[in-house]
């Protein structure tokens, strides 16, 4: 019972997810796409920076 729940529960968020993904393609313009992928990558070399894993 709790590993039928616990799939059901993973899929019902990824189907959520993808749900709010499509969401915002459909509504947000190229401007907003642009400052949203400008802070991922920011924010990636960020990360990298802060390790010592080097």
């Amino acid at each position: 019972m709790i590993p039928d729940l616990i799939a059901f529960s993973m899929v019902t968020w990824f189907f959520d997810a993808w749900a709010e993904l499509v969401r915002y393609f459909n509504t947000m313009n190229t401007m907003q796409w642009g400052i949203v992928s400008a802070c991922s990558v920011a924010f990636g070399f960020l990360c990298l920076r802060g390790h010592k894993i080097n």
